[in-house]
């Protein structure tokens, strides 16, 4: 078959005629890229041309060249048009001065004698690569064949498809060969001359080499990929566009109209194809020189952890609330006020003791944070570097899966986590785990795709998805994504547009709206009191009262001021400074104690979020179920058994049933103790273990079992057929038997073969059934329909059903079917994952809180719509169709091409939707979406909260308001994009954390209610002081230790109350609903009322107007008030209503303003002194500072109920926090009056006995309110 020809140098020509519109449509379809060409006989260069091929037209992967180009410089770029106008096809010409190829290239076969035309620019590069000694004919057939089947849709003959297969390998070699001749300069003449540079001395491209336009004509309907993407072949997001459809599409509908046209069009037929595309060898794997540039173009196997926040950033973000803005302000003004314009003493205080509450907020908030953010990664700093298996240079070499890169051949078995997506090769037995990618637990078949004989299922898929599990077998895989390009780094992607989503906390957006409208209320209180102040001065100067006989710049100027100052005081006042600390304790006091309730959360605001939740959208595997699977029913003997701790069958037939489940398990399948008494760790196979879990409960009568022991029941067993027992052989499962069987030999010498597998499949091969007394029975008509209803019911109930068999032999029978044919029928298991037992009792709690519970998984409908049942989320006054729906059915209602949610589709689906099932991740990102969008009429506005544990979650967890990641089975990515770690992955820790987001809630509702109504009576009698006294009844000192109350003992006392059960009976506080309930601000104005009330009565009612000094007027009395106490207010007040009291202006002229010593009788400072009261420190005004002191403390035990309850000291005793803190603050309040200094320091002075007895029934008395 070699032999040379006569080249010619006339370029090739476009056909004259264009093809018919539907044939150029289909190849448009097929390969949009190319250009159609006809290709009569007079274009082929040294073909025979004696027939004409039945189809002529083909696909170049050419462009039209000029004319006027020179043949042997033209390139051959990728055509973008579809018709080549005639004679404009340039070709290099061909150089006839090649090696010979070797002997062991010819192609013999039937398929060479048939002459056809050959495609002019691939019979041109193999005449350029071999020296005109290749079989071109046989070639053309394989060309002509690929393109019959992939371009003119007409199906090959099994035996055409043989022989193009056995063609296509042969090619495969001389594309590798021609490979080899392009990597070095070769020519006879020894120059430095490349076979393909035509002449230039310049290498050309990798996606012109010869490999490319082979591969565009053997397999591959579309070789643009191998052709764009350098030497490799195809780029990195080619790659992961591979793995992202393969896992989009995953029904048989799917992978036959989508998957596999796409694999055959754009990725050489995927597996050794799509490995030769990217220039890997299959057999020897990468070479380690390519690695380096392997690891730059497609990046490193690692997926980094963002570094963590420094606590400076957190202290500067937290101090970005507006509030705590605000109050930064107001301390700048106080503090100025205080210090350079007042000049009092003790004017900085004020000012100061708000920036002290700014400085708590921001530390315990961010400290917080970041103690909380190094809890997580100190759990989540597990060991990520794992060691695998990898061939390169034709050697297996042990390596750190850090060091794989994109074309490297993996070596997977048994137990492995899989650390890159990649492509299975061959026909391997993998079955992988994908649950913590999917959430479902069927483990997946890997290898070439596999359809039913139906077409309705699929069997096997080739991609393998980082993060999976490798539950059993071993095979090879080729590494197609590494990093952050996997389907698990792409996740991460959507965590960041999550983030930069991710708004303000529900409560948070309550309090920062709530906060404005305070601030508002201060600023017009504020303005009113100085607009008050002027029009009283202006009244006073017309009434000429005293000191207002007329303008002193000295005195009315200073005056004026301090109206001003009077004004930005109670706006100070009215700013609820003590409301970031209050949250922020009640948050970092909840994060701890919710650890206690298996709740690890991240996120502070999560915490308070929670309690406003509507909806969970809730996991199914692992957070309602155990995760662990099952043996639920037993079907023996005509008799099914619900529970295992008592199987009433004949003792031998127990023990031959055990022995037939555990003998033909992995040896790797194995339980282990676990950290909870009495429930083991499953290792290997699931459902085995399950098995291995039955035999030793039947073992056992249902005794107590001792996992740390090696004298469990199934471990017995396998010590009596040990794995290297003679004549012990394994017969694998296999997706066509759907079964595997284990062939043991007995002390007799002869055989007993056990089987295990999907029942239908094996109960149609048993012959007989074993009986309740251990006999046998033929498998009769009657008790086929029997075990078939059996079997039925058990599907119903959504359990897996296994049938256990056997079949005694006299002989090693080792083949499969020859095996497993005429056996005995033990009986059925029902295998399920099992909803926990305290999960229907969380739900029906959830139910009564109002919220609704919405399974999303990627399991089956039937499965999934049995657990809802059995874990009491589906609604039974709702249509079971409206409930339940499937994945692609969802996504295709309520989105539009480009998965764009139609809110106007989905709002009519959700309010009855509870189970979805096939889900993927873009449908419960939609679901989330959808849910926080959505404005019924009628319907609150949603707080929706998340569960999950895999990969796929993480984009709806960073969507939710709260995202639950699962602390045992869920992926570092899910956990980083979760709000909250369950530690124990069960439900009812997320019932919990609603309980205390309510909880949360509630306190900060409490606390706010109780400064609410301190603020209101605080702004009264400031503008009461100002407008009618001239002076505040309280000091600055006096002020600082209320807020002191306020702020700090407050917020501790408050902020720290557990959470009850009796959370979880009232509904979500509404979204849109104000952070001040109605109940609420009727406390707050009926308290702050009543204190008003008391306070002016002490203020005016008490405090007798007299001249002299003392508490007890000893002069003459000119204002008798109720008590004997002398008055503590200023006397320009007290003046003003005594006629003649207040000294006349100093006259020269007039003898009565002036002494007999000439003295005048108004002394020069009186004025201002009398604006203060001169500084005296009197019982009337402690008293007054008292009894507002303790009416604070008595309100907060009424503050602890905002609900309308009767009995305010329901559970007071429980939280010793606040019972500390009453106390507490109560003799702190008795020393700051009654020790010397430390009371002349607050302006206060000793009280009788009698006074604070008085003190304490004012106090005590807003209780009953």
């Amino acid at each position: 078959h070699t032999h040379t020809h006569t080249h010619t140098s006339a370029p090739a020509r476009c056909a004259d005629t264009a093809p018919d519109a539907g044939q150029c449509q289909r190849m448009q379809a097929h390969a949009p890229s190319y250009c159609p060409l006809l290709s009569p006989a007079s274009t082929s260069i040294d073909a025979p041309t004696t027939t004409h091929h039945p189809h002529p037209r083909i696909l170049f992967p050419l462009r039209c060249a000029p004319k006027a180009a020179t043949p042997a410089q033209t390139p051959i770029p990728v055509s973008k048009g579809c018709l080549c106008p005639p004679n404009h096809l340039n070709l290099p010409s061909p150089q006839p001065h090649f090696r010979q190829p070797p002997p062991h290239w010819g192609l013999p076969g039937p398929l060479s004698s048939a002459p056809q035309t050959l495609p002019v620019p691939f019979l041109q590069v193999l005449n350029m690569a071999s020296g005109g000694g290749v079989p071109k004919l046989a070639l053309a057939e394989v060309a002509r064949k690929a393109m019959q089947e992939e371009m003119m849709q007409k199906p090959l003959t099994v035996s055409e498809r043989d022989e193009l297969i056995r063609l296509r390998k042969r090619v495969k070699y001389l594309s590798n060969r021609v490979h080899e001749l392009e990597q070095k300069p070769f020519s006879r003449t020894g120059s430095a001359t490349s076979p393909f540079d035509g002449g230039s001395g310049k290498r050309p491209h990798r996606r012109l080499s010869v490999v490319t336009n082979i591969g565009g004509y053997l397999g591959s309907s579309d070789a643009r990929l191998a052709a764009s993407a350098g030497q490799e072949g195809f780029t990195k997001d080619e790659l992961s566009r591979l793995v992202k459809t393969t896992f989009d599409n995953t029904t048989a509908e799917d992978v036959k109209g989508v998957v596999l046209p796409e694999i055959k069009a754009h990725f050489m037929g995927g597996g050794e194809g799509l490995a030769n595309g990217m220039g890997v060898s299959v057999d020897k794997g990468l070479n380690t020189a390519d690695v380096p540039k392997r690891r730059q173009e497609f990046g490193a196997n690692v997926i980094p952890m963002e570094p963590q926040t420094s606590i400076f950033v957190l202290m500067w973000d937290a101090l970005q609330d507006p509030t705590l803005l605000f109050l930064c302000f107001a301390a700048v003004v106080s503090l100025f006020i205080g210090v350079v314009i007042e000049q009092e003493p003790l004017g900085w205080l004020e000012g100061t003791a708000i920036l002290s509450a700014v400085v708590v907020v921001v530390m315990v908030g961010s400290v917080n944070d970041y103690q909380k953010e190094s809890q997580f990664r100190a759990l989540n700093a597990k060991k990520d570097d794992m060691t695998v298996v990898v061939v390169r240079d034709g050697e297996k070499r042990e390596m750190s899966c850090h060091e794989v890169v994109v074309g490297d051949i993996m070596i997977l078995s048994t137990g492995d986590i899989v650390s890159a997506d990649g492509y299975a090769l061959g026909n391997s037995d993998l079955s992988i785990n994908e649950k913590m990618l999917t959430g479902e637990t069927v483990n997946k078949r890997k290898g070439d795709y596999q359809l039913s004989a139906d077409e309705k299922r699929v069997l096997r898929a080739p991609i393998i998805f980082a993060g999976t599990f490798v539950q059993e077998g071993e095979g090879r895989m080729l590494v197609v994504a590494v990093g952050t390009h996997t389907y698990q780094g792409t996740m991460q992607q959507k965590m960041v547009e999550a983030d930069a989503e991710h708004s303000r906390s529900v409560l948070q957006q309550k309090l920062d709206a709530m906060t404005d409208a305070i601030t508002q209320g201060g600023a017009a209180f504020a303005a009113l009191t100085v607009v008050v102040l002027f029009v009283r001065m202006w009244f006073s100067f017309q009434a000429n009262h005293c000191c207002k006989e007329s303008w002193d710049n000295h005195v009315h100027w200073s005056e004026v001021l301090s109206f001003l100052i009077s004004g930005v005081t109670i706006f100070v006042v009215a700013v609820p400074e003590g409301l970031p600390l209050a949250v922020t304790i009640a948050l970092a006091f909840s994060v701890k104690k919710m650890l206690k309730d298996q709740n690890l959360v991240r996120h502070l605001s999560a915490c308070e979020t929670m309690g406003s939740a509507t909806t969970i959208c809730s996991d199914k595997t692992g957070t309602l179920t155990t995760s662990r699977m099952t043996v639920v029913k037993v079907f023996c003997g005509s008799r099914i058994f619900s529970s295992l701790d008592n199987v009433a069958l004949p003792n031998p037939l127990k023990i031959a049933f055990i022995e037939a489940c555990v003998v033909n398990t992995m040896s790797k399948t194995n339980l282990t103790a676990g950290p909870s008494h009495g429930v083991p760790v499953y290792t290997g196979n699931d459902t085995e273990c399950g098995l291995l879990v039955m035999a030793n409960t039947i073992g056992t009568g249902g005794g107590t079992i001792d996992y740390t022991s090696d004298d469990m029941p199934y471990k017995d067993i396998r010590r009596r057929y040990p794995e290297d027992q003679e004549g012990r052989k394994q017969l694998t499962f296999s997706s066509s038997r759907k079964r595997m069987s284990t062939r043991v030999k007995l002390p007799n010498g002869k055989y007993k073969i056990f089987t295990k597998g999907a029942a239908e499949m094996v109960t149609a091969i048993c012959t007989h059934r074993v009986t309740a007394d251990g006999g046998l029975e033929a498998m009769s008509g009657s008790v086929r329909a029997e075990v078939e209803a059996v079997i039925s019911s058990f599907a119903d109930e959504a359990l897996r059903t296994i049938c256990i068999a056997y079949r005694d032999s006299d002989t090693a029978v080792d083949d499969a079917d020859e095996a497993e044919r005429g056996l005995v029928m033990f009986g059925l298991v029902g295998i399920e994952d099992p909803v926990r037992e305290e999960v229907p009792d969380a739900i029906r709690d959830c139910a009564a809180a109002g919220i609704v519970v919405r399974m999303v998984t990627g399991d089956n409908m039937r499965t999934a719509a049995a657990i809802a049942k059995k874990c009491g989320i589906i609604d039974q006054t709702i249509p079971m169709d409206a409930q339940v729906i499937d994945g692609k059915t969802f996504r295709e209602k309520v989105s539009d091409k480009d998965n764009n949610l139609i809110q106007s589709e989905f709002d009519k689906i959700w309010p009855s939707l509870r189970v979805m099932g096939r889900s993927t991740p873009l449908d419960k990102h939609l679901l989330v979406s959808g849910l926080q969008a959505s404005r019924l009429d009628g319907v609150p506005i949603q707080t929706v909260a998340v569960t999950g544990d895999g990969t796929n979650d993480a984009p709806a967890l960073k969507k939710a308001d709260v995202g639950f990641a699962m602390g045992i089975q869920g992926t570092d990515v899910a956990k980083n994009a979760s709000d909250v770690i369950i530690m124990d992955d069960n439900f009812v820790s997320i019932v919990a954390a609603v309980k205390w987001g309510r909880c949360v809630y509630d306190n900060i509702c409490k606390f706010l209610q109780f400064q609410l109504t301190v603020n209101i009576t605080a702004i009264v009698v400031a503008c009461i002081g100002s407008a009618v006294l001239t002076e505040s009844p309280l000091t600055a000192i006096q002020m600082l230790w209320v807020n002191l109350i306020m702020d700090s003992f407050a917020s501790l006392a408050l902020a720290t109350e557990d959470p009850t059960n009796a959370l979880l009976h009232r509904k979500p506080y509404p979204r849109d609903q104000a952070v001040l309930s109605q109940t609420m601000v009727r406390n707050m104005i009926l308290h702050s009322g009543w204190q008003l009330v008391v306070l002016t009565a002490l203020i005016f009612g008490l405090g007798d107007v007299c001249t002299g000094h003392g508490d007890v007027c000893t002069g003459t009395v000119y204002i008798n008030n109720y008590g004997s106490l002398r008055s503590g207010r200023p006397a320009a007040y007290d003046f003003n209503g005594v006629p003649g009291l207040c000294p006349p202006v100093y006259d020269p002229k007039d003898s009565s303003t002036f002494d007999s010593s000439g003295a005048p009788l108004r002394a020069a400072d009186f004025c201002t002194e009398a604006h203060g009261g001169g500084g005296e420190k009197t019982q009337h005004y402690t008293m007054v500072f008292n009894v507002f002191v303790l009416m604070q403390l008595f309100n907060e035990i009424n503050s602890r109920k905002i609900h309308n309850e009767l009995n305010v000291l329901d559970g007071i005793l429980k939280n010793s926090y606040f019972i500390t803190i009453v106390i507490g603050t109560l003799i702190v309040q008795v020393a700051l009056i009654e020790i010397p200094g430390v009371n002349t320091a607050f302006g206060c002075t000793s009280l009788t006995q009698d006074q604070w007895i008085a003190s304490l029934l004012l106090g005590a008395s807003v209780i009953p309110l």
